[in-house]
């Protein structure tokens, strides 16, 4: 430890700064580890909050893509 603390003390403020970004990096993507266990049943609820949409539903998009596909653009 007083090795890594000697160091630490021979960089510059801009290393030092740098260190210290990655080691919080670092102890971030340990503590995410631990909380990203997959949950079943949270991944179950979410997909059935997806909507589900009937062919009626879906005819509207057709009859918009009919319609903006028969318009011209001026020319220049």
């Amino acid at each position: 430890m007083g090795d890594l603390l000697s160091k630490f003390d021979l960089l510059d403020n801009e290393g030092k700064q740098q260190l210290l970004d990655y080691l919080d990096f670092l102890l971030d993507r340990k503590s995410k580890r631990k909380k990203d266990k997959f949950d079943v049943n949270a991944y179950r609820e979410n997909l059935l909050k997806v909507s589900v949409w009937s062919e009626d539903d879906l005819a509207v998009f057709d009859e918009i893509k009919a319609h903006v596909n028969q318009w011209k653009p001026k020319e220049w």
